[in-house]
């Protein structure tokens, strides 16, 4: 023991101190399988909620679409390329530009009508020098037969002082005569007719084309396309779901260029879930964030429920558009901002609540693990409700009780 002189006097009085502790850790140290993570469970408001995200957009706004001349079917352009576009989110007053199209297939149509107009055109001088020249034959033809029957007609006279067999060869002379002349006037007439249809049908394809090529002109000076109104520039959406851009092809199918929105009818349309939708009523009570504006929280409700679904991008499911209304909060919250969307489907003011990671189990057994003095109990739950954060619980726990957020280790058998 002659080794403990050498060890100076305030390391000696340590060292007892030391042991003291160390058996103090020993004596009280927490009962293995204790977790010390634990929650109170305490009575607060506790709302049940569906979690949909969304976009901004304007429920009343005024179109502005492609020229009205490209529905007419006559004109064939099925579709045109846009060739510029005003910036998005643009401030424009009516007249202003907003975008202007591709007038190649225009131009290209344009000139093929002017060369069928010149076609029809030569067609109806030729068919108007035709049925002069047939019509004037016919009357020549007319003239001679009348010719013809003023002679059997003297015939006739001259014969009443020969024979009856004379007589009676001038009478059909003349009869014959006074047949062909009917028979000529009406062929006149019939020729007449053939010749004015012939006329018509080039005239009437000649108006066409005329009428034709002046649309086509009159499209190719709108297809500068001008603002309708005073607002903010919002482009519009192709086929394919994606905003509208320089490059793409718009036509009657897929009419809209952009919209001049209403902002002060601005909603959030949202995507909800099939497996959520029976849940989500008219009126209820929304809480909103806008990318735009992450401190703040904004109000809404639900004012329009779609009855049909559709497919939901690489989610394998179906969703269901929902319209919610915005209390803007005098923000310049504008169409297009991203928006994540907390419908409320139930709302309770005093329940008692848990985290959601102090309940175990399943649907039809849920339990939670109550830390005593000492100890850990196990006990049985009914559950009615959970949001994102919370659970409610309706009975087999008492307010003041602390619960465990992770399983104990006497309990990670199965059985216990």
């Amino acid at each position: 023991m002659s080794y403990l002189k050498n060890i100076s006097p305030k390391v000696k009085i340590g060292i007892p101190v030391f042991i003291f502790i160390i058996i103090l850790f020993l004596v009280f140290k927490p009962s293995a399988g204790i977790n010390k993570r634990t929650a109170t469970v305490e009575i607060q408001p506790f709302s049940m909620e569906v979690s949909a995200t969304g976009e901004v957009q304007a429920l009343k706004y005024e179109t502005i679409n492609v020229p009205e001349l490209m529905h007419r079917r006559e004109l064939r352009v099925y579709y045109l390329k846009i060739t510029d576009l005003v910036a998005e989110g643009t401030n424009v007053k009516k007249g202003d530009f907003i975008a202007t199209l591709d007038p190649a297939d225009v131009e290209d149509r344009l000139k093929k009508s002017y060369e069928r107009i010149d076609e029809h055109s030569n067609s109806l001088e030729s068919a108007i020098l035709d049925s002069t020249i047939a019509l004037s034959q016919n009357r020549d033809q007319i003239v001679n037969f009348l010719d013809n029957l003023e002679e059997s007609k003297i015939k006739v006279e001259q014969s009443k002082y020969e024979s009856k067999a004379v007589q009676r060869q001038a009478q059909i002379s003349l009869e014959k005569a006074v047949l062909d002349l009917n028979a000529k006037k009406r062929n006149y007439e019939k020729e007449i007719q053939k010749q004015k249809t012939k006329i018509a049908r080039i005239q009437k394809r000649l108006d066409g084309e005329t009428k034709t090529r002046d649309m086509l002109e009159e499209l190719k000076k709108q297809l500068h396309i001008k603002s309708p109104s005073n607002g903010m520039v919002v482009y519009g959406r192709s086929w394919r779901g994606t905003k509208i851009k320089v490059s793409d092809d718009v036509g009657p199918w897929m009419p809209i260029i952009a919209t001049i929105p209403d902002l002060s009818s601005l909603v959030s349309e949202a995507i909800v879930k099939e497996i959520d939708i029976a849940k989500i009523k008219l009126n209820q009570v929304v809480k909103l964030t806008i990318d735009a504006f992450p401190d703040d929280v904004f109000e809404g409700k639900v004012i329009r429920i779609a009855n049909i679904g559709q497919p939901i991008k690489d989610a394998g499911m179906n969703g269901f558009k929902v319209l919610i209304e915005i209390d803007t909060k005098n923000k310049k919250i504008l169409p297009g901002m991203t928006t994540t969307n907390q419908i409320v489907t139930a709302h309770f003011e005093n329940d008692m609540v848990v985290p959601r990671e102090a309940v175990f189990g399943n649907d039809t057994n849920q339990y939670v693990f109550i830390r005593k003095t000492g100890s850990t109990e196990k006990q049985q739950v009914k559950t009615d409700g959970e949001n994102e954060t919370h659970i409610r619980i309706i009975d087999g726990i008492n307010i003041g009780d602390q619960v465990l957020l992770s399983r104990p280790d006497k309990f990670k058998d199965p059985t216990n």
